[in-house]
């Protein structure tokens, strides 16, 4: 096994642990902002799609796109939940989601 491989795989644990979070703990709908409508409907299309990126990259189908949209979906993340919200000091989520976000961004230009 490569270290590509194995850093793939360990690139993705987040998103397989955030994926199934959002799919199975509904105290996560309490996250969504409350100026968006359908809390159930963001918290497990999010959830869909953290699944659908790691499955792209880990099997290499349409990888750079996948990175692409796992980048865009954490900046949107980060714009819609962590920005608005009065979450006092800056906390490591915030700081860890931009930085999963550009790291997504950066792979997708050698994926």
């Amino acid at each position: 096994m490569s270290l590509g491989t194995v850093g793939k795989f360990v690139y993705t644990l987040p998103f397989w642990f955030f994926g199934v979070m959002h799919l199975t703990q509904a105290n996560f709908m309490s996250f969504v902002p409350s100026y968006l409508p359908f809390p159930a409907f963001w918290t497990y299309g999010t959830g869909l799609c953290f699944l659908a990126g790691a499955v792209g990259v880990l099997t290499g189908k349409h990888a750079a796109l996948a990175y692409k949209l796992l980048g865009a979906l954490l900046l949107a993340i980060y714009l819609t939940v962590h920005v608005p919200g009065d979450l006092g000091p800056i906390g490591a989520i915030p700081v860890l989601t931009l930085g999963l976000a550009g790291a997504s961004l950066a792979f997708s230009e050698n994926a």
